[in-house]
């Protein structure tokens, strides 16, 4: 008995040991990139977690708040400006490789360059857009524009379109923050930054609605808090140790500058590529079967790319560390770790689509209620997809490290016009069903056998002993 006392004592002590050397930095380069990595998706997960919480709680108190017709035109408005989401052309992902290489080679000054150009460029893009906005505004009959009609949801309409382009706005040069946190392998600090100003924002709200204020000053609330906190994280991250690695006042390099641009060029391409090509086959059910057959995809869609996302959540985080690596020349630990997370998440993927295959129905019963209900070969099919993802994502994540970002902008581009093609006509013969068809058999065309063989070539690359 009390040898087995002891032997659990010091299991919960290993374990102990474990978690706690999550919070603790080691001088091992490897395990400190695994550490960072692992922390990364533990605050990540917990962020999403609390957003989605605190999006299901401001739904809620909004929609009754506000009525339909105001918390419809909120919805339009972030809708609308939430696509302009691309328009720093990528920029703040293109920093994140030239941030970790630079750190990677101990070149502290060339990462300072990298951020300064980019937080600069940003700034001329957020310039541009606001000279634009405050062109266009007073010509734009807002309340037509989103189809209101009461005199309360006509007076706001402009005011808060304004508010939600202000912080939209504002919002744009802080990118530089995310991504070079993220670069610095740091992600930890943006998703608790996140973490902070989502519950910051959900407080603005309750003030925001017990004082009766109007919906301008609703999205403020809702909005600020966000671009405060991002703004707060990049006064900290700047600050202490990393100091020198601040923005300054001087005139960025024109060659990083061109590295920046077509980094993030080459991403903003890959992003676009990726948001037609998964976002098409809403509209060709709309218009082959009708608007009432999008719920048959679309919710168990939702259901399945929940699985995908918490995949992007844990792996996207050893991005930054394969640059990191690279620029060390460890390209054996970039093999072993690009097949650890490979078969962690196809494990994980394969074990959870089974799941919603086989209890799908079940699930958006409960969800959405009893009116979307799907075959199980639809289930099957989406679950199918789910796999290809989680087979793409480590390659995807893998060949960003090793910015190679023009064959895979490439490579989305044709997937996104084969996935509309291969959509339209599977669609008519099969229904439903065919769209999920359409978009598996253009990523294993345009992406699975390319991008496999571009990875593995790069992989070849390497050398063994590194």
């Amino acid at each position: 008995m009390e040898m087995q006392l002891k032997n659990a004592i010091a299991a919960i002590r290993g374990q102990y040991g474990r978690v706690r050397g999550i919070f603790t930095r080691t001088s091992d380069m490897s395990r400190e990139r695994y550490r960072r990595a692992a922390l990364t998706g533990i605050t990540a997960a917990a962020s999403k977690v609390v957003s989605l919480a605190a999006s299901l709680l401001t739904v809620r108190m909004t929609l009754r708040y506000l009525g339909a017709e105001r918390y419809g035109m909120w919805m339009t408005i972030s809708s609308t400006v939430t696509m302009l989401g691309f328009a720093d052309f990528g920029m703040s992902n293109g920093i994140i490789n030239l941030v970790a290489d630079t750190l990677g080679r101990g070149n502290r000054k060339a990462a300072n360059q990298a951020i300064t150009s980019a937080f600069w460029m940003l700034t001329v893009i957020a310039s541009i857009v606001t000279g634009l906005a405050a062109c266009v505004y007073p010509f734009l009959n807002v309340s037509k524009l989103f189809n209101v009609h009461s005199a309360l949801a006509m007076s706001e309409a402009g005011p808060a379109l304004a508010v939600f382009t202000l912080c939209f706005v504002l919002n744009l040069p802080l990118g530089v923050v995310r991504g070079a946190q993220t670069g610095m392998q740091n992600g930890a600090a943006n998703a608790l930054w996140t973490l902070a100003g989502t519950i910051l924002s959900l407080v603005c709200l309750i003030v925001a609605m017990h004082f009766r204020l109007g919906l301008p000053a609703l999205i403020w609330a809702f909005s600020g808090p966000l671009v405060f906190a991002l703004m707060v994280n990049g006064v900290v991250m700047f600050s202490g140790e990393n100091r020198d690695l601040a923005p300054r006042f001087s005139i960025p390099e024109w060659s990083t500058c061109k590295t920046l641009l077509y980094t993030g060029g080459m991403y903003f391409i890959l992003q676009l590529s990726f948001s037609v090509g998964m976002q098409s086959d809403n509209i060709v059910i709309a218009q082959i079967m009708g608007a009432s057959s999008v719920a048959l995809y679309a919710v168990p869609a939702r259901l399945f790319n929940a699985v995908n996302s918490l995949l992007i959540m844990a792996s996207s985080a050893i991005w930054p560390a394969y640059a990191d690596a690279l620029a060390r020349g460890e390209g054996k630990w970039i093999r072993r770790t690009f097949r650890r997370v490979s078969m962690i998440g196809m494990a994980f993927t394969v074990s959870v689509a089974l799941l919603l295959v086989v209890f799908g129905n079940r699930i958006m019963a409960v969800w959405v209620g009893s009116g979307v209900s799907v075959s199980t070969a639809v289930l099957v099919v989406f679950g199918v997809q789910c796999i290809v993802y989680a087979y793409l994502q480590p390659i995807n994540f893998l060949l960003n490290g090793l910015s190679q970002f023009r064959v895979q902008a490439w490579c989305g581009a044709i997937m996104a016009c084969a996935n509309i093609g291969f959509s339209i006509l599977f669609v008519k013969r099969f229904g439903v069903l065919g769209a999920v068809l359409g978009t598996i058999t253009a990523q294993l065309l345009a992406q699975v056998i390319p991008l496999t063989i571009v990875a593995r070539s790069a992989l070849a690359k390497m050398d063994p002993k590194s």
